[in-house]
């Protein structure tokens, strides 16, 4: 279990600082961190991110075709339509996972639930280099450092990348504001 933690750890830094400065290679580390990520939920029986880290392989190998494209992957900021949106599919979508989690041996099927649902509107607002990402990947993040500390056997490493996500999230939405109102001058 310690092995996926670090594994999972070590990729998200990697994969963090990449995405921070806008870099397509962002996603060879995210799909390994995935990869970890898979074998740390099922140890733990965290069936939500077991579904949501199944479905992130996709999404992370959608990441790194999508952005080979410059031209149509500029980063952009999302309409208050698509604001209203993902709030609604992020609560729908938790409170679905909360009904399917909640009947299974998931020790935290809320939290769980909240952050499988975020996470999955994250990614997709990541994958479309939509600014809005990094705001939904601060709020997430918090919630997974509080996921990871609740556990019965706390996971000291990912509490610590979340914890650093937290104030790279910050970062990256600064920077990929920087790098935006470039493409308007």
């Amino acid at each position: 279990m310690i092995i996926s933690e670090i594994g999972a750890t070590v990729c998200g830094l990697l994969q963090g600082t990449l995405v921070l400065f806008n870099k397509r290679s962002n996603w060879i580390f995210y799909i390994a961190q995935i990869i970890f990520l898979l074998m740390f939920s099922l140890t733990n029986k965290l069936y939500g991110d077991v579904l949501g880290n199944s479905i992130y392989l996709i999404l992370g190998i959608t990441g790194w075709i999508f952005w080979k494209d410059e031209n149509k992957s500029r980063i952009g900021i999302c309409s208050p339509k698509e604001r209203l949106v993902y709030i609604s599919v992020i609560v729908a979508g938790s409170v679905i996972l909360f009904l399917l989690l909640n009947r299974t041996q998931d020790p935290l099927p809320f939290i769980d639930s909240v952050t499988t649902a975020s996470s999955f509107v994250a990614t997709y607002y990541m994958v479309k280099k939509k600014l809005d990402t990094w705001i939904i990947w601060f709020v997430n993040d918090i919630c997974y450092i509080a996921q990871y500390s609740l556990l019965e056997h706390q996971a000291y490493y990912l509490i610590s990348l979340n914890f650093i996500w937290t104030f790279m999230a910050i970062a990256s939405f600064f920077n990929w504001l920087k790098i935006m109102k470039g493409y308007t001058k």
